[in-house]
């Protein structure tokens, strides 16, 4: 890692904030991103995360509008474009980089289970469609389907097909992709399962994608700085902690209710409500309590 690439370090999927009646909390979205280029953590908006598949077109436009607004340069932004709509996916691009975005970040659209072919033809079709930098979205816990590398690897011959977010949980497919696209310049691999992150790192992936980025910035931001320096013993002591700060919201629960569980987390730190969109359903009172007793005796309220 001699040569920093643009596209590395930390990059948070970021919760997105709604108000009670379900919009975009568009000032809570503001210090939000303003506390992650604080810590010079890359934005990641309309992610699994931030649950993009359930936000109106128009928010998800207005949300990357101030990303970037209030990134200001200091960070690179990220916006999400997956849907089963494969023209919206393409004009979401368009609009993102318009209003700035430094990437778009494509997943496969999911309603049809499709083969290795038919998942080449897709993102190939939208990133000829996409006016600036892409980097593909691997994530068979919501597609249902894993994107192979050897498709993965034509399609980095795309000019503007730039990395690869992968959050298929499994070392094999870790070794498999470091083996294939690590060491490339020209292309940058980000693992998007937090807790495989410092075995990444060391198999030569450039990012990692933490949800817990939400609630802890500094430790990641610490963690990468680790990283850089060669310091694998401080790598793997902040691996240890933030494996403990993601429990405190994933641990028991599933994909939903660990978003929504992260959603109260960062409302217990005051920089949001609890609401979810639908098909999310928000922690009532009682779990959002013992919530934030839990977060406040890891540090994080």
């Amino acid at each position: 890692m001699s040569i920093l690439k643009q596209h590395r370090g930390v990059m948070v999927p970021m919760s997105t904030p709604f108000t009670s009646t379900g919009r975009l909390d568009e000032a809570a979205a503001a210090r939000m991103v303003e506390r992650l280029a604080i810590h010079r953590l890359g934005v990641f908006v309309l992610g699994t995360t931030g649950e993009a598949p359930s936000i109106p077109v128009a928010d998800r436009q207005r949300l990357v509008e101030i990303a970037v607004q209030v990134a200001a340069g200091r960070v690179l932004v990220y916006g999400g474009i997956g849907s089963d709509c494969v023209p919206d996916s393409i004009s979401m691009a368009r609009d993102y980089h318009r209003a700035g975005a430094d990437a778009v970040v494509a997943v496969l659209p999911s309603y049809y289970q499709l083969n290795a072919a038919e998942m080449e033809a897709c993102l190939t079709h939208i990133a000829r469609g996409t006016p600036g930098q892409l980097l593909i979205y691997n994530i068979p816990l919501t597609t249902g389907m894993s994107i192979p590398l050897d498709v993965i690897d034509r399609l980095s011959a795309l000019a503007n097909v730039v990395g690869l977010k992968d959050s298929e949980n499994s070392l094999e497919r870790l070794e498999s992709v470091a083996e294939r696209f690590g060491g490339r310049l020209d292309f940058s691999i980000f693992m998007g399962v937090s807790a495989n992150g410092s075995r990444a790192y060391r198999r030569g992936f450039d990012g990692v994608v933490p949800s817990s980025g939400n609630i802890a910035p500094a430790p990641w931001r610490d963690l990468d700085a680790a990283v850089l320096a060669g310091d694998w013993g401080q790598v793997e002591t902040l691996q240890i902690q933030l494996d403990t700060l993601g429990a405190v919201f994933q641990q028991g629960r599933s994909l939903p209710q660990s978003l929504s569980a992260l959603k109260a987390a960062v409302a217990a730190q005051g920089l949001c409500s609890r609401a979810v969109l639908p098909p999310l359903v928000a922690l009532d009172d009682a779990a959002f309590s013992d919530l934030k007793q839990a977060c406040a005796s890891l540090g994080l309220v």
